[in-house]
């Protein structure tokens, strides 16, 4: 009978095509590896029963290793992250992160909603980055819809992209600085975020949940107000990034913390997928933007900072480097003007996608951001993957942090810039 009943089983109970509940049926049933979700003390030294690693042995010097657990409310984990630690005095000597504490059900929430709302799940994965996100969900919709976006609606995602980039880029410097110490800076740079939020808040309504783009083009068309507050943060934009430079990378202190501190080697970054700036940072040279061209990015002059060393300083350059380009691009689309026609394509109010799949993607705040759209011709995604480029960095930031001090790993975690909201979607 137990048999019989297991054959109709259909998978998990949130799995798309799971029709009903078979009675007396456990999901973890079997599944006892020592540890996790076991009714079973493991054995040994008592750990954690959610730690899927058991600490290493003492060594030779009889020295007790403990485990400390930082976060999931940690200010320095940048999210809720319960990263896991051994610890032999103050050197880390195994890490282990643990997600889920920021669960958004972002995938399943997708099948429920039409392609017009996807943006409101979008916004909602990578919180500081939503445009990007929503880039990504348009491009896989017009790609499997064949709807041809306007060269208008294309000039402002490109803008409000890079805005949003910057937004995001200020915010992680400052807390970068502030987990090395350095509480002045990061004033300054939420000065400079508000200037930038303030031209996104008057294009799109809204300063983190924008929900501005969306198939085929964007809600809303390019605001006067956002053209003069985008020229007063454009003025100064330049000058006040160089003294960031100033006041704190050439800060002594800035750089002892990050130099040879969380070294990511190149073939580990090949090996664990990283992408965007963790890639760049060790040798990586690949930036969608310029090498799978979309929007307006290829009208557009830009360079991509590609670094060999792959440790924390490596990752904060390359970063700064991609805010002095953000900054140059956004000139650019200023200079060449918008072009004319309409903001948004013909779409209808219910878009029923005809039956097949498509992936979009986008060189995201933190890497390469995807959606792959799985439709069966109905108004909305039978199926929707988000690609969090956070998740795989996150994989290679905890296999980076063993060897160093309990400090470094604070600065390296911060260095990654962890968003939960995509990782825990």
């Amino acid at each position: 009978m137990e048999s019989q009943v297991a054959n109709e089983w259909l998978g998990y109970e949130l799995a798309t095509q799971y029709t009903d509940f078979a009675p007396g049926i456990d999901s973890f049933e079997g599944y006892n590896n020592q540890g996790w979700l076991s009714p079973e003390v493991p054995e040994g030294i008592e750990i954690p029963r959610n730690l899927r690693r058991q600490p290493h042995a003492r060594d030779s010097l009889a020295t007790d290793h403990f485990l400390l657990n930082v976060g999931p409310s940690h200010p320095a984990t940048h999210g809720a992250l319960r990263m896991i630690m051994e610890l032999d005095g103050e050197k880390v000597m195994g890490s282990e992160a643990h997600v889920g504490y920021l669960h958004r059900g972002l995938e399943k929430l997708a099948e429920h909603r039409k392609y017009s709302a996807l943006g409101t799940i979008m916004d909602r994965g990578d919180y500081a980055g939503g445009i990007l996100a929503e880039w990504a969900m348009c491009r896989a919709v017009e790609d499997l819809g064949e709807i041809e976006v306007p060269e208008r609606a294309e000039w402002i995602r490109t803008l409000v992209a890079e805005l949003n980039r910057l937004a995001s880029h200020y915010i992680w410097l400052a807390a970068v600085g502030v987990d090395t110490g350095a509480m002045g800076p990061f004033l300054y740079m939420l000065r400079d975020r508000e200037a930038v939020l303030e031209v996104l808040e008057a294009a799109t309504g809204s300063r983190m949940m924008y929900n501005y783009l969306r198939p085929g083009g964007v809600v809303d068309d390019w605001p006067l107000e956002a053209d003069i507050k985008l020229e007063k943060y454009l003025e100064k934009a330049d000058e006040y990034l160089d003294e960031h430079w100033d006041s704190l990378y050439e800060s002594e202190l800035f750089k002892q913390r990050l130099i040879n501190v969380g070294i990511v080697p190149h073939n580990m970054a090949l090996s664990f997928a990283g992408t965007g700036f963790v890639a760049r940072s060790c040798g990586i040279d690949w930036d969608l933007r310029r090498d799978r061209p979309y929007g307006y990015y290829d009208k557009l002059e830009f360079d991509v900072l590609v670094l060999d060393e792959g440790d924390t300083w490596a990752r904060v350059l390359v970063r700064y480097d991609e805010m002095k380009q953000s900054i140059r691009m956004i000139k650019q689309l200023v200079e060449m003007g918008i072009p004319e026609g309409d903001f948004t394509a013909k779409v209808p109010k219910v878009l029923r996608l005809p039956k097949g799949e498509a992936y979009g993607y986008v060189e995201g705040v933190r890497g390469e951001l995807g959606c792959h759209i799985y439709s069966d011709g109905g108004p909305t995604p039978y199926r929707m993957r988000y690609r969090p480029p956070i998740q795989y960095n996150l994989a290679i930031a905890e296999t980076t942090i063993p060897g160093g001090f309990i400090a470094d790993a604070m600065v390296t975690m911060a260095s990654f810039d962890f968003c939960f909201g995509e990782v825990d979607r």
